[in-house]
Parts: structure tokens; C-alpha cells; sequence
């Protein structure tokens, strides 16, 4: 959204096609004026399959099969179609599905650049091994393979066999106008919080989902807790099922009341401003938006060394990398880090200065811009 909104801006025309009506990211999108074409509407076609699989005793598996079958292919055609239609200069896609089907329509329609997108490391290819292929299938189809990360672009040469230096890296762009007030933030958010003027505020924003790390976090903070007593652990995000277990830990730890559960959070710069430290404790990573936006709030951060972790924190002051799925080594970082509490100021300025310069969502349309314009001659 972020880079059709600033292409916008610049004078490019931009369409944005998406599999399903709906989403959160719909009416900001027409606020900007950017169009949105839904590829796939439910239609008879799909309605006559179910009804013919009940006659014929078809399986729900085989039904299940069918029925996606025919969306892909309505979505695919409908993408053609407009393709064709309009004459884009860029055909964009991200995310797995949409790469395949985005490079198979580009093709097709002869669109003059396909671009597919790569924005995490490839182990969803081991729980769905049909992406794999269809991974495969894109990256072939496409003129240009772009990863979030050099993480990413090395994962995905090794993964599906593809040249590294095929692949181009443009990191994640951030809106950083959003943490510009955050300094005059943190009295507000500690005193809603519960935070008193002692207590060291350790934050993680991500959803509760296993591969996030929430279960090494909390064991990791109870061994903090036994050398720093003033300690607050807040997790911000939603609970993707795993909540009550992640609570029950806490109390079998002994600091259930040292951690609270947040829920989705809709200011994230305000939340940040109230803490002292960040944490990343994935056990795999593409890109981590989360990561960014702890750095460009100014706080110190300890992250997993996974993904594009290592890069984004390279010779950011104040942070330590530690292994995933290692609760003991994250305790360690978490103490490197609360050792050096309170921080010089000039450590939190630079993390904050660095983020404008490396992460601006300009300083990732200006490399779109270059790709496509280069592309496009």
C-alpha cells in the first residue's frame, strides 16, 4: 500500500488486483485515489462444481481441490483480461499465490515486465509443497525476482535453484512519519500501562503465533526476572490461539503478573514510546516490519538471528543477536542489553537517524522506480 500510495504521488498510474473483495487496506487505498479490481467474485461456474461434486459423491478433499482450482483459474483469467486491457508498463505481484499467478497472467497477456516478490524466507514450502512448485513456475515466468532482504534472496536461490544475483534486494520501506512525536509520548504510555518510574518496560509486537517466539520470550524473561526484579514484559498482538497456554506459562514461571497480554494494537509508535527495550524472538524471518519500527523508535533491541535480523540491526548500537528457539541465550541478551541501561542518548538518536536513512518508504519507491523504469526501456 505504502508504495502504490507514493508512486501515486508521483504521477505513476497504479491499479491494485486482489484475489477477494475486502480487506483493511481497501479505504485507504481509495482515500489515495488508487483503484481496486477484484479478480474473483463468487460466480456460477463455482456454484454449478458444488453442486455437481454432491451429485457425483465427490470427497470434500476432491471438492475442496476443485472448487480452489476453478477461483485460480477464474483469478487468472480476470487478470489477463485486464492485463490486456489496460496495457500496464509493470505487472507487480507479492506473496506466494500471487506470484504464480501473476507471472503465469503477465506472460500470457504479454505484459512487458513481470515482476514476482519474495518477502520471506521459503519454509511455508515445507507445510505446502505445492507452493514450492509453483514457486518454481514464477520465478522462471518472471523478468525480475525482488526480495526484502539479502536473507531472503539467498534463501530463495537455494530453496528453489534460482541465481542469487538474478535476484534483486529492496528492503521494506517504513511510514516513519508516524514515530515523529513519540518523545513526548512515553510519561502517557507508562502511566496507562501500569509502568512505574523503576520498572524496565521490555516489549514484543507480534502476533501470538508459535514461530514468533512467545514461549522462548517468557521463559527467557523468567530467567531475567531472577537477577532484575523490576522487569515488565508486554505483548502486543493478536492471539492466533496459543494465548491462554502462553499465560498459563507465565503463572507456572512465577511471573504471570510481570506479563501482560495486549491484544492488536493500533499505535504501535505510541506503545514503543513508553518501553526501554525491543525484542525479535522468531524462529524464522523475512523482513521484519516489527524490528524496524522497535529501531526506529530508539529502543535497543534483542532480536533473533534469523531472516533479515542481522541486517537490519548491522552496526546499530545498543542490540544483540541471539539464537532462535535458544531461551537461555535470549535471557543473555536480554541482561547485555539491561546492563547498559540507562543508554547514552547519542545511541538511541543514531538507531533512529540510521532507520530514516536506510528504511523511508522514498528510499524504497526510488528503488522500485529505478527497477521499472530500467525494466521498462
Amino acid at each position: 500500500m505504502l508504495l502504490a500510495k507514493e508512486l501515486k504521488k508521483r504521477g505513476w498510474k497504479v491499479e491494485v488486483f486482489v484475489l477477494a473483495q475486502g480487506g483493511m487496506l481497501a479505504e485507504p487505498l481509495a482515500r489515495a485515489g488508487i483503484r481496486v479490481i477484484h479478480g474473483f467474485q463468487r460466480s456460477s461456474a463455482s456454484a454449478s462444481s458444488t453442486s455437481a461434486d454432491a451429485k457425483s459423491g465427490a470427497t470434500p478433499k476432491t471438492h475442496l481441490r476443485v472448487k480452489a482450482m476453478l477461483v485460480l483459474a477464474a483469478f487468472a483469467t480476470s487478470l489477463v483480461v485486464r492485463i490486456i486491457s489496460t496495457r500496464p508498463g509493470v505487472v507487480h505481484a507479492w506473496l506466494p499465490l500471487t506470484n504464480f499467478v501473476g507471472a503465469v497472467a503477465g506472460r500470457i497477456a504479454l505484459a512487458p515486465l513481470v515482476i514476482s516478490s519474495r518477502r520471506s524466507l521459503g519454509t511455508y514450502q515445507e507445510r505446502w509443497p505445492r507452493l514450492k512448485r509453483m514457486d518454481r513456475v514464477a520465478n522462471r515466468l518472471s523478468h525480475v525476482v525482488v526480495a526484502n532482504s539479502h536473507a531472503v534472496a539467498a534463501d530463495t536461490a537455494a530453496r528453489d535453484g534460482y541465481e542469487v544475483d538474478r535476484i534483486a534486494v529492496i528492503p521494506n520501506g517504513l511510514d516513519l512519519s508516524r514515530f515523529d512525536e513519540i518523545g513526548h509520548r512515553r510519561d502517557e504510555t507508562r502511566r496507562r500501562l501500569g509502568l512505574n518510574q523503576d520498572e524496565i518496560g521490555i516489549v514484543i509486537v507480534a502476533n501470538l503465533i508459535p514461530y514468533k517466539g512467545h514461549e522462548d520470550l517468557i521463559e527467557a524473561f523468567a530467567l531475567a526476572t531472577e537477577k532484575r526484579s523490576n522487569l515488565k514484559l508486554f505483548m502486543a498482538g493478536q492471539d492466533r490461539g496459543i494465548g491462554p497456554e502462553l499465560a498459563k506459562q507465565a503463572q507456572r514461571l512465577g511471573v504471570g503478573s510481570k506479563v501482560h497480554a495486549l491484544g492488536t494494537q493500533d499505535d504501535v509508535p505510541g506503545l514503543l514510546a513508553g518501553m526501554d527495550v525491543g525484542v525479535i524472538a522468531s524462529h524464522e524471518e523475512g523482513f521484519c516490519n516489527a524490528l524496524m519500527e522497535k529501531l526506529t523508535a530508539g529502543l535497543p533491541v534483542v532480536a533473533t538471528k534469523v531472516g533479515g535480523n542481522p541486517e537490519a540491526v548491522s552496526g546499530m548500537p545498543g542490540c544483540v543477536l541471539v539464537e532462535p528457539r535458544a531461551p537461555a541465550d535470549l535471557a543473555r541478551g536480554l541482561l547485555a542489553v539491561l546492563d547498559r541501561l540507562p543508554e547514552p542518548a547519542v545511541d538511541q538518536e543514531f538507531r533512529q537517524r540510521t532507520m530514516r536513512l536506510r528504511y523511508s518508504v522514498g528510499a524504497m519507491v526510488d528503488a522500485y522506480e529505478r527497477l521499472y523504469l530500467a525494466g521498462d526501456r
